[in-house]
Parts: structure tokens; sequence; C-alpha cells
């Protein structure tokens, strides 16, 4: 069922603890209850949530299990009058209490080839250069591939790059080199603290505070706001990290990696960076893969962020994932 805006809209205020036409109501400004009983209808139609209580007074709840492969148009993620979203604590308490099997089985479940374990060091080169480049172009670097190839190959720096754009293309490569020398952090149960580590190579001599933290940060063309307090980050990183090793399948254990590092905003900045630095790891360290992102383009995985980020349909960025791992 293809969902429109108004309905969408009623989603994202049921995502923030609204959970009747009345509390949706409050909240909407312009639209008649009768316009987002209908709504609500839909939502319930389409199995993206339930209807409880009685018919005069139903509450809804989310069915996550169904939302995580929710369809979101562009066209509602590129609307600059969408609500505004917050952190949903309740889709990180339903991801801790749901099995991996439900995860794995479910429509962004993925089943990978299996292959030896080990990548060849002319596999390792190929990623490290093309992830190293792509990874830094989604983040406004200018090195192109070839130069990208030149300097972790023959050690020359791009001509008109500035030191900055140079020492995130190295961080990149530092950051694989890491990874491939410590299998154990990232095939096993992963450590917050290997996180933190991943982390600060990717932002070392950019300017980038190591750590959670200690203030707000907002995310560029999108209305959601992650959490403030650096306690309860903290916590819900070590939640994160929790719901990442409950999961046996390479896969989904990575497409976790991808969502929940960049939705935390745990550090200051190069969360993003993180996530496809952590999202790796795993399926270099089990199955001797990686991925790059070279045929996403910037839009298409903002959009896909965006849609995990304010709707927590985890569809776009799985569907990337597995066409890189196809």
């Amino acid at each position: 069922m293809r969902l429109n805006k108004n309905t969408l809209y009623v989603l994202q205020n049921l995502l923030v603890g609204c959970r009747s036409s009345s509390d949706v109501s409050d909240k909407i400004e312009g639209v008649d209850v009768r316009s987002i009983q209908r709504a609500l209808e839909r939502l319930t139609d389409a199995g993206l949530i339930t209807r409880t209580g009685p018919s005069n007074n139903p509450t809804y709840s989310i069915d996550y299990l169904n939302l995580l492969s929710a369809t979101i148009p562009e066209k509602i993620l590129e609307d600059e009058q969408r609500p505004e979203s917050s952190f949903n604590h309740e889709l990180f308490e339903w991801l801790l209490k749901t099995s991996a099997a439900d995860l794995e089985q479910s429509p962004v479940g993925f089943e990978l080839e299996s292959r030896d374990k080990k990548i060849s060091a002319k596999e390792l080169e190929f990623l490290t250069v093309e992830l190293s480049w792509k990874s830094s172009a989604l983040e406004g670097n200018t090195y192109t591939l070839l130069d990208t190839q030149i300097l972790l190959t023959e050690g020359v720096k791009a001509k008109g790059k500035t030191e900055f754009e140079t020492q995130m293309v190295l961080n990149h490569k530092n950051a694989v080199a890491f990874i491939v020398s410590n299998p154990e952090l990232f095939s096993r149960d992963i450590q917050f603290a290997t996180v933190e580590e991943l982390h600060r190579i990717i932002g070392d001599n950019l300017g980038i505070p190591s750590g959670v933290r200690k203030r707000l940060v907002k995310i560029s063309a999108s209305n959601y706001t992650p959490l403030a307090n650096p306690q309860q980050l903290r916590e819900r990183a070590d939640d994160a990290i929790q719901i990442i090793n409950s999961c046996s399948d390479p896969y989904m254990k990575s497409l976790m990696a991808l969502c929940l590092i960049p939705y935390l905003q745990t550090f200051e900045d190069g969360n993003k960076r993180t996530g496809r630095m952590l999202a790796n790891a795993i399926l270099i360290s089990t199955i001797g893969r990686g991925f790059s992102l070279r045929k996403v383009s910037a839009k298409e995985l903002a959009l896909a962020y965006l849609a995990f980020y304010e709707f927590n349909s985890m569809k776009s960025l799985s569907k990337i994932l597995k066409t890189e791992l196809s």
C-alpha cells in the first residue's frame, strides 16, 4: 500500500509518543480529526500499526517488524515541511527484546553467499582504495578515485587538495588496517571501546573530539534531533552494541551497525563514517568481504539515512547494502 503525505506524518507523530487520534490532532495543526482517523486506518491496513481498546476510543502502537521494511517515498523525505522527529526509545527497546531470527527472516534480512573467511591481499587493496575514496567523497572530499589510489599506494598527495582532505583519506586507510590487524575485535562480541577506537582513527588530526559528545548536534537536511544528554547517550550506545552483537548473521549485524551508529550520533562528528567502517569491519572479519558504496550517490544515501532517522525504516539502507554485497 502506497502511503500519502498526511498518513506518513501521522505515523511520525506516533513514533514520538502519540497513541490516539486526539493525541495526533494536538500535534498537527490544520488537519481535522477525521482525516487523522483515516490515516490511522490506512496505517493499520498497511500493517504498520496495531489498534487496541474500545472502538470509540482506540489506541495505536507501532509494528516495528513491518516498519523496518516500509517504503518511504523520496518526495516525502524531500518535503521541508515534514514534522520534527526525535530519538525513538521505543524502537531501541523493541530491538533489544526482538530475536535475531525474527530480524534475519524479515524483509530487510539477506542471506550472504558463503565464501572463504579471509580477504585476499588484492581484494583488500581494492577495497581500501574504493572505500577510502567513496566514504570521504560522501563527506564532501574532492579527492578523485585516481588521486586516492596514488595517495594510498604511492604516498603522493594530490595537487590542489587540502591537508584536511588528504588526512581524511589516509584515516580511512588506517581504519581498514586496524580492522584487518584485529579481526577478533569484530568477529566476536564488539565492545564500545572498539567503536571509540575506530572513531578516533577516522577523526585523527581532523579536529574531531574523541569520546561521547557533550553537546547537542543537528544533522544536515534532517528534522531528526538525536539525544542530547551524554549519560543517556552512553547508555544507549551500549544498547546499540548489544543489539548489533545479538545478531549472528553477518549481514544483519552489519546492517544494524550501518543504521544505529549514525542514528545515535554518539560522537560530535564522523558518526556515518564510523558506522560505515564498523559495518565493513564486521563483514571483513567474518566472511572476508567489504563494501565501498561506489555506485551509490550522495543523495541516495542521504535519503536512505533520512528514512531511518525520521521514519525508522531500514528498507533503503538494506537495499543499498544488499546491492553492494550481491
